[in-house]
């Protein structure tokens, strides 16, 4: 499983490791993209305080706002349909874990927890051509 999500934590250590964190909020995010990725390349998921929700959230927002602008342009410039791939994925699951931390944070149903676990979706396994 780890190996299935390297690419993905990698990612996230990347964000979390260049962006500038003069603010404290800003260094709070990074921190958390960080610690998740540390747990989504053991096992895939990962663990996450609700009064961490709303900021983790952003840091997913923002690493999915990044790839494409950023990163996801040059991989369809360079024809890397593999890269291209791998990147929507991540895009998508950044998405993705960023409204379910909002939802889960403020669903009256998961008012009781005080924490919430995630498993991220299976990634996409590009074909070798």
């Amino acid at each position: 499983m780890s190996s299935d999500y390297g690419f993905y934590a990698g990612i996230l250590r990347f964000v979390a490791k260049k962006t500038e964190t003069d603010d404290r909020e800003i260094r709070v995010m990074m921190g958390h993209l960080s610690g998740i990725a540390d747990a989504i390349a053991l096992s895939g998921r990962f663990m996450i305080e609700r009064d961490n929700c709303e900021s983790a959230a952003r840091a997913f927002a923002g690493v999915a706002k990044f790839l494409q602008e950023r990163i996801l342009p040059e991989a369809l410039n360079a024809g890397n349909e593999g890269a291209v791939e791998q990147l929507k994925w991540a895009i998508e699951t950044s998405l993705v874990m960023a409204a379910e931390l909002v939802k889960r944070a403020a669903n009256e149903e998961f008012q009781d927890q005080d924490r919430f676990t995630f498993d991220l979706p299976a990634p996409n396994k590009p074909t070798v051509h």
